[in-house]
């Protein structure tokens, strides 16, 4: 290999190892947006169930859990997935994970996905795909992205009758990250059974002048809400982050073949010296033995 080739190959993986920093860096940037937002969320989260604590604590309010279906046989099922690649299995461990919870589980499986990369996956399942929709990029989107969701939910559900509508995601937890499931609907009763047997905190009830029923169903809409912002906003967490750790990775694996590289090129660049030496050295005493036999030649004549 010529030191002019060398020298090219160091130049692009240069040039790439910039472009892989640049990503990593983005990646990072990223993470600590969405995890500033989910801080944010999780006190608003605690918010709105102190709403619904200063609800309960209404001596005029009373709440009975909705009565359940018997025949559960339709389930809507949400997964959230990414737009962009460099992620690994980040999509795939989403489809395999979503499979195996929902294996047996029921004859009438719908899907509503969320992610450019996710789609085509997803279309390689049994189950079809009712809508699609790309992932937000910047924290400001999330919210839109979430009540579009909802909407459609609601659509789907009153229409088709769906008995129960999971939401399938990827969440980092302790720098792991893992699918989570949750279910939206039916609501959790034992979510609000807590809050309800939990004592206000106040010395005074809060007051309330909206009707009671109306601040429960708006309360339920944004609780439903958080929980669909929440799961976005990780997702996209875990996605920047574990494209961080790939960047990181082949940052990491492009050093090293700098590294070689250069040794290759120094090694070369030394070769050719010592040649070039061997050269002049081998001319040097060949004309040195010309001179000699010249100067003999003229002596003897």
């Amino acid at each position: 290999m010529t030191q002019e080739v060398l020298n090219k190959q160091i130049k692009t993986t240069t040039d790439l190892r910039g472009i892989v920093n640049t990503m990593k860096m983005l990646s990072s940037v990223s993470v600590g947006q969405f995890e500033k937002a989910l801080k944010s969320l999780n006190q608003y989260t605690r918010n709105v169930q102190s709403a619904f604590r200063g609800l309960f604590a209404q001596e005029n309010f009373q709440y009975e859990p909705p009565s359940r279906p018997h025949c559960k046989n339709k389930i809507l099922t949400i997964i959230i997935g990414s737009d962009n690649g460099l992620v690994g299995r980040f999509n795939r461990d989403l489809i395999n994970i979503m499979k195996h919870n929902l294996q047996n589980q029921s004859n009438c499986i719908k899907l509503i996905t969320v992610g450019k990369r996710l789609a085509p996956m997803a279309l390689t399942t049994d189950f079809p795909v009712i809508a699609n929709y790309n992932n937000s990029n910047t924290v400001k989107e999330i919210s839109a992205l979430a009540t579009a969701i909802l909407t459609k939910i609601n659509q789907v559900v009153s229409k088709e009758g769906f008995d129960k509508v999971l939401l399938f995601y990827t969440n980092r937890q302790n720098n792991e990250s893992s699918v989570q499931m949750e279910q939206l609907i039916p609501f959790q009763d034992n979510l609000l059974s807590n809050l309800k047997t939990k004592k206000w905190d106040g010395k005074t009830l809060p007051l309330i002048t909206a009707e009671h029923n109306e601040l429960f169903s708006a309360l339920i809409r944004e609780y439903l809400q958080i929980v669909l912002v929440h799961a976005l906003t990780a997702s996209l967490a875990s996605e920047h982050y574990i494209r961080m750790v790939h960047m990181q990775q082949a940052e990491k694996n492009i050093d090293e073949r700098l590294n070689e590289l250069r040794l290759i090129y120094q090694q070369t660049r030394q070769n050719q010296i010592t040649d070039e030496l061997i050269d002049i050295v081998s001319g040097a005493q060949a004309i040195n033995k010309m001179k000699r036999t010249l100067d003999k030649v003229f002596k003897n004549a």
